[in-house]
């Protein structure tokens, strides 16, 4: 049943035993008011879509003026119930509330959980016969947004990727695919994918699954040993420049793969990392399964985005520009600052020389401490100096 604002008038205040106010969560939810009436009434009304101040209640409801002036303590009792709610009761009804309570409220919580089911209980009135009473605006808002929910949980189940709709590939320590008859463990499965963001940006989320093998002792274990558990994390790229795919170990430099991953390249030390443990599940179709959810929630890749893995990119020119661009202005922002990073790079903390700094160079402590907003000093390195000459070269060399 629900009521409208005009029902809230003397006749129903003068009924009210108890009321609780919650101005909204601290989580950024909704608040809401209860009133207890006599009788076995319980009202309640949502903040979204109150006609009134819902900053100022009292203003509409005279009997919290009333529990929150000089005169409420010899009227009302406040209870410590609520962490976001005041919650008041009429003192006449203390004792007996008192009396349930000594009754063991843990034997109550289960059956009923709310504040006001103690209530109704010390009144000698069964909770479940109460009756409950919704205000119109808020009904029609919660149903609006309950058929809203429907809606999007049944197209998040609709887009939703099957565990096997692109291949698992195997896991491998810096994904060094095993030639024939070398002996390296299997480590588990990684599934890589990929969506474009509306300002061109391509980044992919990568669900891996490792194994977990029974142990002989404390950190020993043989390859052939049982499978306890697959292990589920997850991990995400963010602005991804090179081809869509991780490329196998072929005894390179790990250093030349660490400065590719510097530059949002997937290198072959890609596969190896691990983000957000979800759980552990005893097998591999469970793991697969939950997997889709995750990569859906929080990497936002469904069957309406996804670009499968190893897919070639169609943007490769946009992306030489985009880096040339972003390398030209590292240079600018380098020879407008360059005394300055030249001083920083001398310390191995630079981050604990912002006075020397500032006395150094002659400068206002702010604007070293401003500048150091900007960037991060370890970045200037000469290592990373040559890697950004060598993209803008790349670039000028292809543009003739």
């Amino acid at each position: 049943m629900s009521f409208v604002f005009e029902d809230l008038n003397e006749e129903l205040f003068e009924k009210v035993i108890a009321f609780s106010y919650c101005m909204g969560s601290g989580m950024g939810g909704p608040g809401d008011i209860f009133l207890l009436t006599r009788g076995g009434k319980r009202y309640e009304i949502g903040q979204d879509g109150f006609e009134g101040d819902w900053l100022c209640p009292a203003t509409y409801f005279p009997f919290m003026a009333e529990a929150k002036g000089e005169e409420g303590e010899e009227k009302w009792f406040h209870s410590e119930w609520g962490m976001w709610k005041a919650i008041y009761i009429r003192k006449e009804y203390k004792e007996r509330l008192e009396e349930v309570l000594k009754g063991g409220t843990k034997q109550f919580n289960k059956k009923y959980p709310c504040w006001w089911d103690y209530v109704w209980l010390s009144l000698g009135i069964d909770p479940d016969s109460e009756e409950y009473f919704l205000y119109d605006k808020t009904k029609e808002i919660r149903e609006r947004e309950e058929e809203e929910r429907k809606k999007a949980e049944e197209h998040f189940e609709a887009v939703r990727l099957k565990p096997d709709a692109y291949p698992w590939r195997e896991l491998y320590c810096n994904n060094q695919v095993p030639l024939e008859g070398a002996m390296i463990t299997l480590e588990g499965y990684y599934l890589l994918l990929f969506r474009r963001h509306e300002e061109g940006r391509i980044d992919g989320a990568m669900m891996t699954i490792t194994i977990q093998r029974e142990q002989i002792s404390a950190g020993s274990y043989t390859s052939d040993a049982k499978i306890e558990a697959y292990n589920l994390f997850y991990h995400y790229f963010e602005d991804i420049r090179g081809p869509l795919e991780i490329p196998p170990y072929q005894d390179g430099s790990l250093r030349e793969e660490l400065e590719k991953e510097y530059r949002g390249f997937l290198s072959c030390l890609s596969v190896n990392t691990r983000d957000r443990f979800i759980r552990s599940y005893e097998s591999l179709e469970e793991a697969k399964h939950d997997a889709m959810f995750w990569i859906q929630v929080w990497g936002g890749i469904n069957a309406e985005n996804v670009i499968p893995y190893a897919t070639k990119r169609d943007d490769i020119d946009e992306m030489r520009k985009k880096e040339k661009r972003e390398a030209e202005l590292v240079i600018l922002f380098i020879e407008r600052y360059a005394d300055l990073i030249e001083v920083i790079k001398k310390y191995d903390f630079p981050g604990n020389a912002i006075w020397e700094v500032s006395e150094l160079l002659g400068i206002d402590e702010k604007e070293v401490r401003f500048l150091y907003s900007l960037f991060d000093p370890m970045m200037f390195t000469t290592t990373r100096m040559n890697t950004i000459r060598k993209v803008m070269n790349e670039n000028e060399s292809r543009d003739n």
